[in-house]
């Protein structure tokens, strides 16, 4: 591979990743006209895709035990 066939493997790639950060707003946009929490669903997609539910879980229960304490 030269410079001018990686430029323009990486100009392609970086395209594409522009697209889907606009389909990422759009599908976000929608969700929150849905009256759904956007935020909270992409936490959990992108939960899914790492493999890391679990601690999602995790952490979400540490931040309820830690909301039922200061309401104590």
């Amino acid at each position: 591979m030269n410079q001018k066939e990686a430029i323009a493997k990486l100009v392609s790639l970086f395209t594409e990743e522009e697209s889907l950060k606009e389909q990422i707003a759009e599908v976000k946009s929608e969700a929150k006209e849905s009256g759904l929490n956007a935020a909270v669903l992409s936490s959990v997609a992108k939960a899914i895709v790492a493999n890391k539910v679990d601690e999602l879980l995790e952490k979400s229960e540490s931040t309820l035990e830690a909301i039922e304490v200061a309401r104590g």
